[in-house]
């Protein structure tokens, strides 16, 4: 018998371990009282820094808890929902974006856990989206 490793499937192995990894320490936190229920996820980038300054990650950056994945297109950002519980989470709530520089955008996600945020006033800069938090505003039904 051969063993191969396909990159993709690792990839895919590693990603599924950490967001089920995530989810399960945060409801072992929840249960247990040493954490509260937040409404807000926060998006942060480590280390997408270089010489030419900030850019999104081209792969899109993912939320702390890994229930959302943001990508940038043209003149806005959009979120998914990751997996069952992302989707139990953001799927027809309203939420409120509110980017690094203090500006906000308000949004529904759809019943397939997708939202296309367009901030109002000047373009967004990807210097803006190194940090952002997403707040759900209704309570879940």
């Amino acid at each position: 018998m051969t063993s191969t490793t396909n990159p993709t499937d690792i990839a895919r192995f590693l990603r599924t371990l950490r967001v089920s990894t995530q989810t399960a320490l945060a409801l072992d936190d929840l249960t247990r009282g040493h954490g509260q229920s937040r409404s807000t996820t926060t998006f942060s980038a480590l280390a997408a820094e270089s010489a030419e300054g900030w850019h999104f990650p081209s792969d899109g950056l993912m939320s702390a808890d890994g229930l959302l994945l943001a990508r940038v297109a043209a003149d806005s950002l959009e979120l998914q929902a990751q997996g069952a519980a992302g989707l139990s989470t953001y799927a027809d709530r309203s939420v409120r974006v509110r980017l690094a520089s203090g500006r906000e955008a308000e949004g529904v996600f759809d019943r397939d856990g997708r939202l296309e945020v367009i901030p109002e006033g000047a373009a967004v800069s990807e210097a803006d989206l190194a940090e952002f938090e997403v707040e759900i505003l209704d309570a879940a039904s």
